[in-house]
């Protein structure tokens, strides 16, 4: 009895060190089992080209710490949102358009809870005990559901039923927008209000606006508390990056406009400025510059003579900001050389690695907001060949070759040098492959994101054209 105790507890034991146990079977029979054990079903939908799907399965599902609280608290079931036909439907059915997205289902097929992106060991524990609360919380969810279903617009009730409804981790634009419709501009932005902004995900023109102008006359506020106004800034930028991909993905363009317009006028207010660096650090898509959220628009919904005039004429405005503003990123780049060689040669340490890190930070936030733009636009000079109408003559050619070189210039890169090279080779202009080839290995060798294999593969393909 005693060895067959110990058999068992190092099973147990071993099943737990393995991380999470997935289910073979399919999602019906799963929620079939989740309604018979009143347990939730943990759904990892995933694709197959996403890093940090694979980072999650690699390094945290296997951690014995998850596995442990997962297969006791979850029936866990693995779905490829593109090749799996429970996948596709889940993934539709629940509005799936990130990833990698976690769902928790209960046997009877509703959502409980859901959360994104990739998480640490402890976050992804918490996430599932958050999982786990709403979870008992549901009847309580259920209730409100109801009542708010037949009209309660109530703004004490909207308030509860939001607290209840957002900690699910549900879709709250609903009950917000009946909120807010409630809230006087007086409080719009006070301390309750500015993290519930951020959850809006609904463009609603009356409610947009009036943010935007509460959050213009915050801006101009001279005794404004400043960690309180990068609050206020973020969950409007926020709400309106929503509503920039909601009316996007919807094909509302007057609306679209209307958002892009919101957004003109904010950053005037609060003096910010449209960066890739700023959205890569959590400004949001908002961020993106406006020309190519227009581009994006415009190719995803085969707008294609909009996509044509607005891609050709900001092309025409980046030739034209990169031929003003060279000289003058030149000057400051030997400036900044120049003081930290005088930092250098006092022998002053602390002077001198401030100068570096000054240097280091200038030029990163620089090169990762060409680097987007550059890439972002080569994609679009492909989309422009593939839409071309006309005749592919010998001015077609100059014209689309000068786009890609420019752009390479504008941010020199080993990583897409051969690509760029192979486009120009496409259309006849060898010499040209050959000096983006060059430029590619005497500046961007060290640009960001560039490897070792990178620095050979454009060196072998130069060494053929030569």
């Amino acid at each position: 009895m005693k060895r067959l105790l110990l058999l068992v507890l190092i099973v147990s034991s071993t099943a737990f060190s393995q991380g999470i146990e997935f289910r073979k079977e399919r999602y019906a029979e799963v929620l079939k089992m989740a309604k018979e054990q009143n347990k939730l079903v943990f759904i990892d939908i995933y694709t197959s080209w996403c890093g940090p799907c694979k980072h999650m399965a690699d390094n945290i599902f296997p951690l014995p710490k998850v596995g442990e609280y997962y297969n006791t608290y979850f029936l866990n079931l693995q779905l490829d949102a593109e090749k799996s036909e429970d996948g596709k439907m889940v993934a539709k059915s629940f509005g799936v358009s990130a990833y990698p997205t976690f769902l928790f289902v209960n046997g009877d097929g509703e959502l409980v809870y859901r959360f994104l992106g990739g998480k640490s060991e402890d976050m992804f524990i918490k996430e599932g005990e958050k999982a786990v609360e709403a979870f008992a919380a549901l009847p309580e969810l259920k209730k409100y559901t109801k009542e708010y279903e037949k009209g309660n617009r109530e703004k004490e009730f909207l308030n509860r039923y939001f607290i209840v409804k957002d900690r699910s981790g549900l879709d709250c634009s609903d009950v917000l927008l009946d909120y807010f419709a409630q809230v006087d501009d007086a409080r719009l932005l006070d301390s309750v209000h500015i993290p519930r902004i951020a959850k809006i995900a609904v463009f609603d023109q009356k409610l947009a606006n009036r943010l935007v102008d509460a959050a213009c006359k915050e801006a101009a506020n001279p005794t404004k508390n400043k960690k309180e106004a990068v609050a206020v800034n973020k969950a409007v930028c926020t709400f309106l990056g929503a509503c920039l991909q909601k009316t996007a993905r919807a094909d509302q363009e007057e609306f679209f406009e209307e958002v892009l317009a919101l957004k003109d006028r904010l950053f005037k207010a609060t003096g910010a400025k449209e960066s890739a660096t700023a959205a890569s650090l959590g400004g949001g898509n908002i961020y993106v510059p406006s020309e190519l959220s227009r581009l994006n628009y415009y190719s995803a919904k085969k707008k294609l003579d909009k996509f044509n005039r607005t891609f050709i004429d900001y092309m025409a405005a980046l030739q034209k900001n990169y031929d003003e503003t060279y000289k003058e990123k030149a000057a400051m780049r030997e400036a900044m050389d120049a003081k930290l060689k005088a930092a250098k040669e006092s022998g002053n340490e602390e002077e001198y690695e401030s100068a570096k890190r000054l240097r280091a930070m200038m030029f990163a936030f620089s090169s990762i907001d060409d680097y987007y733009i550059s890439t972002s636009m080569v994609e679009n000079v492909e989309r422009y060949e593939e839409i071309f109408e006309g005749e592919k003559d010998a001015a077609y050619r100059d014209r689309v070759a000068g786009w890609y070189v420019f752009l390479h210039r504008l941010s020199p890169s080993a990583k897409t040098a051969v690509y760029v090279a192979d486009k120009l080779l496409a259309l006849d202009k060898k010499e040209l492959a050959i000096e983006v080839l060059a430029l590619g290995l005497k500046e961007g060798s060290a640009a960001s994101g560039v490897e070792e294999e990178d620095v050979k593969a454009c060196q072998a393909k130069l060494d053929e054209l030569k």
